[in-house]
C-alpha cells in the first residue's frame, strides 16, 4: 500500500466534481471529505488535506497523477478553450477544477458506458457498481478491482436483467463474449491506431453506437479529439453553434457534423471542451427539474 499527498489547489483539481460528472462511475464519498474509487485493478482512498489530497492506494503516485492529468496546468487548458471559443467562458468559470480524466482500464470504461444508453447519472453508478462487485477485493481498500473479461463473459442475460440492467443486458453479454473472441488485449491495442479507425472498430461490437464508441475513445482510449454527442451535448451545441437545429432530432449525419465542427474548433482540446459543455447542460437540466438542487455539482 502506498500513501502520498498531492498538493494542488481546488481550483486546479476538484476531485469530487471530476469523479461524479459522468466520466467514471465507481467513485463514492465514504465520509466527509473522503472519497474512494477504482480504475481497473487500482484502488484509491482520497482524503482532503489543507494543501490538496492525501491518497492511499495499491498503485502509485504516478498512476494517480495520470488518472487526473495532473501534468497539465488546468488554468492553461481553460485559457486556451476560452481563446478558441469566448462563448464558453461562463461554462469554464462555472466548473472550476474540472479535469478530463484518463483511466487506464479501457475494459472498465467500455462496460461502464454500455450501461449509459438511455440512462442517467443517478442510476448508472448502481449498474456499474454491480458489475464492479464481481471483481476481487483490493486488500486494505474499500473497493474492488473491476472483473476480468473472463468473469464478465460468464454473465448471462437473465442474471443481468434480474439486476435491473434491462435491454442493456443483452449488449453487455454479447460484447463480453465478442471481446473474448478478439483477445484480451484487443481494446488496449486500439490506442495505437488513429481515432477514426478505433471508433470504427468499436462500432463493430454488438450494440455499440457512435456515442458509446466516442465515450470509450475519449475516456478509455485517450483520443482527445473524440466528442461524444448525447442529449446534453446536442442541446449545448444547438444553443451555441447550430441554432438552426434547435428542436430537431440528432441524426447520424448531424452527429458527425457536430463532432467534426468541435474538432475543427478545439483540436486536441475537443474532449476537454466537450466535458464543460456536457456537464453545464446537465446542470441546466437539473435546475429546470429541481430548482433547489441547481447549484449542486456532486450528485
Amino acid at each position: 500500500m502506498t500513501r502520498f499527498e498531492i498538493r494542488v489547489p481546488e481550483r486546479e483539481l476538484n476531485l469530487p466534481l471530476c469523479v461524479s460528472c459522468g466520466q467514471v462511475f465507481r467513485w463514492r464519498r465514504i465520509e466527509e471529505d473522503v472519497w474512494a474509487g477504482a480504475d481497473g485493478q487500482d484502488g484509491y482512498v482520497c482524503r482532503r488535506s489543507p494543501g490538496g489530497w492525501e491518497v492511499t492506494t495499491n498503485a502509485d503516485e504516478r498512476s494517480f497523477r495520470r488518472l487526473f492529468q495532473l501534468d497539465r496546468r488546468l488554468r492553461d487548458v481553460e485559457e486556451s478553450i476560452v481563446a478558441l471559443a469566448p462563448e464558453l467562458a461562463p461554462y469554464v468559470a462555472r466548473l472550476p477544477g474540472l479535469r478530463l480524466m484518463r483511466p487506464r482500464c479501457a475494459r472498465e470504461v467500455l462496460f461502464s458506458f454500455l450501461c449509459t444508453s438511455n440512462n442517467n447519472l443517478e442510476r448508472i453508478p448502481r449498474m456499474v457498481g454491480w458489475l464492479g462487485d464481481l471483481g476481487e477485493p483490493i486488500a486494505g481498500l474499500p473497493v474492488r478491482a473491476f472483473p476480468t473479461l473472463e468473469r464478465l463473459a460468464l454473465l448471462d442475460e437473465e442474471e443481468l436483467r434480474g439486476a435491473g440492467f434491462g435491454y442493456r443486458a443483452r449488449t453487455i453479454v454479447a460484447v463480453a463474449r465478442r471481446l473474448t473472441e478478439l483477445g484480451g488485449d484487443w481494446l488496449d491495442r486500439l490506442r495505437g491506431v488513429p481515432y477514426g479507425e478505433a471508433h470504427a472498430c468499436l462500432r463493430e461490437l454488438p450494440g455499440v453506437g457512435p456515442k458509446v464508441a466516442d465515450c470509450v475513445c475519449l475516456i478509455g482510449l485517450h483520443f482527445d479529439e473524440a466528442a461524444p454527442i448525447d442529449t446534453h451535448l446536442w442541446q449545448a451545441a444547438c444553443r451555441l453553434f447550430f441554432p438552426e437545429w434547435t428542436g430537431k432530432a440528432l441524426t447520424e449525419a448531424r452527429y458527425r457534423q457536430v463532432g467534426q465542427a468541435l474538432r475543427e474548433r478545439f483540436g486536441p482540446l475537443t474532449g476537454w471542451a466537450h466535458q464543460y459543455l456536457f456537464y453545464d447542460n446537465l446542470l441546466r437540466w437539473r435546475a429546470r427539474s429541481s430548482p433547489e438542487g441547481a447549484d449542486t455539482l456532486v450528485p
